[in-house]
């Protein structure tokens, strides 16, 4: 069989010359949306959110896409026909994993549970895989992109916890845990992705590295409960995302270039519905022409002064 065509990763949308200047002025308008909508404004969230708990985004101003530019995720065609691309994947994130599960929120996850628990935020929808809005106290949020918590078999559809996973593989691959010991205490541990994988170093060979089969079936492969970059946000939760946006008045989007049209086509759902859409971005997204307005600013000059605004 031949291999399946590679899909091209697009959406490196420029990065302004200048920020807004989040004046009083700037504070108020966001605080005034969120009155005027209280209980109806919907949250959509991407890894910009998540940076400050020391997970790096795709396309921010130190983005892994901006700094690596040869950097290609794993793809889902790749993970469920290969054999070798299981391998690679399984062992990058064999290192990446733990400091993904280490990250504890940040006052922008806080401040979006606040505004919910004061009534303000009607619920989010969130692009991010790190679990860290729930770990804040949000509690009506929808995982789009799924969570890394936990891994699924694809033959029989079993779950297990990715804690437990790691810790199969840990029993498994002793050689690699030892050359992760000496990577960190070399100083040269790699960078890290917003994924939960890493960037180890090119002349590695993956043919060593195992993993487990599943242990309710005895035969097939797992991978995680994500959508990979050319895989579908499953059909539940695209209605349950479409719901949302229906059910609300207007949209926060934080943090997101809206490069992914999961994201973006419930932007372009709630605008053609007359709905507002207030976007909190440093740098140019997908739904910039459909925002009633863009903040050119970091999520944290944001929501954190406008939660403690309307308390």
């Amino acid at each position: 069989m031949a291999p399946a065509a590679r899909v091209r990763i697009k959406g490196l949308y420029t990065l302004p010359k200048a920020q807004t200047v989040v004046t009083p002025a700037i504070l108020e308008t966001v605080a005034d949306f969120f009155r005027q909508y209280r209980g109806r404004v919907l949250g959509l969230t991407g890894a910009g959110v998540s940076v400050l708990s020391g997970i790096p985004d795709y396309r921010g101003s130190n983005g892994t896409y901006r700094v690596y530019g040869s950097y290609t995720p794993i793809l889902h065609h790749e993970l469920i026909q290969q054999h070798t691309s299981r391998q690679r994947y399984w062992a990058r994130s064999f290192f990446g994993i733990k400091p993904a599960f280490q990250a504890e929120p940040n006052t922008n996850h806080y401040a979006l549970a606040t505004l919910e628990s004061r009534g303000y935020l009607a619920g989010l929808i969130t692009q991010n895989v790190d679990g860290l809005h729930l770990q804040a106290g949000s509690r009506n949020v929808l995982e789009l992109h799924g969570t890394l918590k936990y891994v699924k078999c694809l033959g029989c559809g079993f779950r297990e916890s990715r804690s437990e996973f790691q810790k199969r593989l840990e029993e498994m691959n002793p050689e690699w845990a030892d050359f992760w010991c000496q990577m960190v205490r070399s100083g040269k541990e790699p960078a890290r992705r917003p994924d939960g994988d890493v960037d180890l170093p090119p002349n590695l060979e993956y043919e060593s590295f195992k993993y487990p089969k599943c242990h309710k079936c005895h035969t097939g492969n797992f991978m995680p409960t994500v959508v990979f970059f050319g895989g579908n946000v499953s059909e539940m939760d695209r209605e349950r995302s479409y719901r949302m946006v229906d059910d609300a008045d207007a949209l926060l989007v934080c943090g997101t270039s809206l490069t992914t049209f999961s994201a973006y086509r419930l932007v372009k759902r709630a605008r053609e519905q007359g709905k507002q859409a207030l976007i909190v971005n440093y740098g140019q997204t997908r739904g910039d022409a459909d925002a009633t307005l863009k903040l050119e600013t970091v999520c944290e000059n944001i929501l954190s002064p406008v939660a403690a605004q309307l308390a």
